[in-house]
């Protein structure tokens, strides 16, 4: 009785057994058992090749992958080295000798343990611990990618799961026992679906940038991998994996040229029982396998490497050796892009005193965090009534790319400064960061910021005007970031101490982001209130309907039926009427909403429509027309366009116009040379040459005496130029009228660039005038004068994974370095001219296994093309007769140089 109780119970534990293996949660669950934990030497090498030359580092680690639970893993690397090629060898092959920061991989590589879970077939998430660096943790990836061999089943292998992301995988069993034992896969990493170039830190004034995907589709990328298993047990006993990248630009059949060859090898040291089972881990330091990111700085952080190139560069005229500069000035933004934020700032005095042309010239061309802050740095440093710093610090804000570090320095210089244009680049500045990393804490003390500025809406009218208008350009960042903002918003609304202008500034932040409960009350409220202003009830009605509820209409449509002003009743219908005759299928659910509020209520439109506000909708444009009074022009006008294609929606362009006292000044606004229908009319006709009839009738009866020359006038084919004079034109206009209550304002793509009233001037010419305004009158008194532009106009550098965890970087970019000599004297006894022009160009094709902070190397093609010619006479004035004299050259003269 006692054997068959027995005989049944090991039947059960291994049915049990059986159907564990059966039913297992995910498919690395088979390979690596829960309670064990398995010990591997791993070594991996990532080496770049040309003709020959070959560079590169060679890492290798004792690797353990212990599994406190099923599918939960904890990987620890000990024991680990690190170097990089120092020689080759008779037969070709690599020698290698210890790295400079091969002490400093090995405390970072076995300070902290990384845990990952494995879910289903193909999702594996890694926990890193806090402070880990993404660089380390790139190995780390490296190391589980090759440890991920699921077991190989065709129905659930199409796609495995990489460094590279979800990888189409090909593979071939070797040898076949009771499982495989022997397999071989290969990848074309161009299938993989997160074998996508990172874009890193380039110019801001580059004209040709954002190359990455073309560029990255001229590397043609695959991988090898061979794998033996046990078979009782089906873990790894070994595998190498061998991938190769080949630059199809400069190499011949994949084999010859620039390559980049890397290897992974793992070999079993031995398996044991693992009795641990706690495992924690944070959710929110949550990462992929697939790198996200890169940090490209210089594992030495030394001053003196951008102040010794420097001072070459500064020093060239006096060496007459003109072909180095563009290769120089390249060479100058990529140190100071690996300089940090503490290095840079310690150098920026000297570099000052060395040259400030070429200070300003490399930081401002640089493009990373760290640049920015020493430039915002430096400009706290100037007198808070230069122009150049709002115009400078304005041109910053408008970088495509923003940064963590770019929005702490920008905040900085808004305490330090608060002016309409540096409040306007903290907006946009904030608005992109939100956009990439959503709230951040950087974005939390702008918000904080903005708090404190408009406080209860009754300080300082101007300023909390201003702070209202720029927290509408990045209310969704600052909403997200601090929602009792949106409550002090809305108080100022219905503050009855806060100026007209400040309470329709609080309405209007809602127009990007949806309202709040607590505000559509205080929207409504401010829609009725007969004794505000036109605009405050227009801007709010438009407000409400964004998504009004049918309980809002209904109460609209009893106020509309007893509305005794005629500006808000006129502009209310006309609006609604567009909405009703829309066949656009995103005012569908509106249009019900109004149709069962109106519920057959026919209210007539209002006459005159020259004299009373209305709202306007032509296809793509649409616009408002307010008035406060039929015996006043408009208090403000204000035309948009839209884009709707391909499933989204673009805010193009909007430009408006609010103030009083307009009659003295209408030449100015809208006469034949007037902003207003120049720019309207520029705008507009920027896709067509012709204006639609509909659109002709507006303008007709807006200001009727705009219609005569209208047909004379040309689309533009450079649209922004021609709104930024048109701008710069209407201020100085105005400031001659002395109107001080006008102002105008512009948005670009959903973006408020600024408004402008009577008191700003020229921005740009506040940039312009950054650069040496005496250079003319230098050039005429004396011979010993040179100016240089250094100029990155292509700027192109990304990064792709490769399996050993170090980045591949590739870089493209290009320095055009035109520049003057010279001058024309008249000193008593000196009658000397003299001029030289040149002009350089430099191409500069890097790519390279990169390991930013450890070890530096890869492979670098330079194209250099220099032209110099010049003059230098004597003239002179004789009986009436003016002589110039020009020597003869005493050798031959060098036109053009190709390296």
């Amino acid at each position: 009785m006692v054997d068959n109780k027995l005989r049944l119970l090991l039947l059960l534990t291994v049915a049990v057994s059986k159907a564990q293996d059966e039913e297992v949660p995910c498919l690395m669950a088979k390979r690596y058992k829960p309670f064990s934990k398995y010990e591997y030497f791993y070594e991996t090498e990532s080496l770049n090749a040309l003709n020959g030359a070959v560079n590169g580092p060679k890492a290798s680690c004792k690797v353990e992958i212990a599994a406190p639970g099923t599918c939960s893993y904890i990987v620890r690397t000990t024991d680990c080295t690190l170097s990089e090629v120092i020689d080759v060898d008779a037969d070709g092959k690599p020698v290698f000798g210890a790295a400079a920061g091969a002490e400093d991989f090995k405390t970072a590589m076995e300070r902290r343990p990384l845990k990952f879970t494995v879910e289903g077939d193909d999702d594996i998430k890694l926990f890193p611990e806090e402070g880990e660096l993404i660089n380390i943790l790139n190995i780390k990836r490296g190391i589980i990618s090759a440890l991920a061999v699921p077991v190989l089943e065709e129905d659930r292998n199409e796609d495995m799961p990489t460094i590279y992301g979800l990888c189409k995988t090909d593979y071939v069993v070797n040898t076949r026992e009771d499982v495989a034992t022997e397999v071989t896969l290969r990848r074309d990493l161009s299938d993989c679906d997160k074998f996508r170039p990172v874009e890193d830190h380039t110019s801001p004034l580059a004209l040709i940038t954002g190359m990455k995907y073309p560029l990255a589709q001229l590397i043609r990328s695959n991988q090898i991998c061979n794998y033996t298993f046990n078979n009782e047990q089906h873990h790894m006993t070994s595998g190498t994996c061998t991938e190769k990248h080949v630059l199809a630009l400069f190499s011949h059949k994949g084999e010859h040229g620039v390559v980049n060859t890397g290897k992974q090898a793992l070999t079993l040291l031995g398996v044991a029982k693992y009795s641990d089972r706690v495992f924690d881990h944070n959710m929110a330091s949550m990462k992929p396998l697939h790198p996200d990111s890169s940090v490209d700085m210089s594992p030495i952080q030394d001053k003196e490497a951008a102040l010794v190139v420097l001072r070459e560069i500064a020093g060239l005229s006096k060496t007459n050796d003109g072909r180095k500069r563009a290769h120089l000035a390249h060479k100058l933004v990529a140190v100071i892009r690996k300089m940090e934020a503490k290095t840079l700032t310690a150098a920026v005095p000297e570099a000052l005193d060395i040259s400030q042309s070429l200070t300003y010239q490399a930081l401002l061309q640089c493009g990373t965090p760290e640049c920015s802050s020493a430039l915002m740095q430096i400009f706290r440093t100037f007198d808070t009534f230069s122009g150049e710093i709002d115009a400078a610090v304005y041109a910053m804000g408008m970088i495509p790319r923003s940064s963590c570090v770019l929005v702490k320095e920008m905040l900085a210089m808004a305490k330090f400064k608060p002016s309409k244009p540096i409040y306007y680049a903290l907006s946009n500045a904030v608005r992109r960061l939100f956009e990439t990393d959503g709230v951040t804490s950087e974005i939390q003390a702008v918000a904080d910021y903005a708090l404190e500025q408009i406080g209860d809406c009754t300080g300082d009218q101007e300023h909390v005007f201003l702070s209202l208008k720029v927290i509408g350009n990045m209310v969704a960042a600052l909403g997200a970031a601090r929602p009792a903002l949106q409550s002090s918003v809305i108080q100022c609304i219905k503050q009855p101490a806060a100026s007209p202008a400040v309470q329709q500034a609080a309405v209007q932040v809602y127009r990007q982001i949806p309202i709040p409960e607590e505000g559509r009350e205080v929207l409504m409220h401010a829609v009725l209130d007969r004794a505000a202003s036109v605009q405050k009830r227009v801007a709010a009605y438009l407000i409400l309907m964004k998504n009004p509820t049918p309980a809002e209409l209904a109460q609209l449509t009893a106020a509309l039926l007893v509305e005794e002003n005629p500006q808000v009743k006129s502009f209310i219908i006309s609006h609604l009427s567009n909405i009703l005759s829309s066949t656009a299928p995103e005012t569908l659910d509106v249009r019900q909403k109004i149709r069962e509020a109106f519920q057959g209520n026919e209210i007539e439109m209002l006459m005159q429509p020259n004299e009373l506000s209305r709202y306007y909708r032509l296809g793509s444009l649409e616009g408002n027309m307010i008035f406060e009074s039929p015996n006043e022009l408009p208090r403000e006008v204000m035309l948009e366009m839209t884009l709707n294609a391909f499933g989204f929606d673009m805010d193009v362009i909007e430009i408006g116009m609010e103030g009083k006292g307009f009659e003295p000044i209408v030449e100015a606004l809208f006469g034949d040379d007037g902003f207003f229908p120049d720019t309207i009319m520029k705008t507009t006709l920027y896709a067509s040459d012709k204006l639609p009839a509909e659109l002709n009738e507006v303008l007709d009866n807006m200001l009727p005496f705009m219609g005569n020359d209208r047909k004379k006038r040309q689309a533009s084919q450079n649209i922004v130029n021609e709104i930024s004079h048109n701008v710069n034109k209407l201020i100085e206009d105005l400031k001659a009228q002395d109107a001080p209550e006008a102002m105008v304002y512009l948005k670009l793509l959903g973006a408020e660039l600024g408004y402008l009233d009577t008191k700003d001037g020229k921005m740009i010419h506040n940039l312009l005038q950054m650069i040496p305004t005496d250079f003319l009158k230098r050039l005429l008194s004396s011979v010993d004068n040179e100016l240089f532009l250094h100029y990155i106009f292509m700027d192109n550098e990304f990064f792709l994974p490769t399996g050993a965890g170090f980045p591949l970087r590739v870089a493209l970019s290009g320095t055009f370095t035109p520049g003057v000599k010279g001058g024309l004297s008249f000193n008593p006894g000196r009658r000397e001219f003299a001029l030289t022009l040149s002009a350089g160009i430099e191409f500069v094709t890097e790519i390279g296994t990169h390991f930013p902070d450890y070890v530096h190397c890869g492979l670098e093609m330079h194209t250099n093309i220099y032209h110099e010619s010049g003059v230098r006479a004597k003239p002179s004035v004789t009986d009436s007769q003016f002589k110039f004299s020009i020597p003869a050259p005493h050798g031959p003269t060098e036109l053009i140089s190709i390296t």
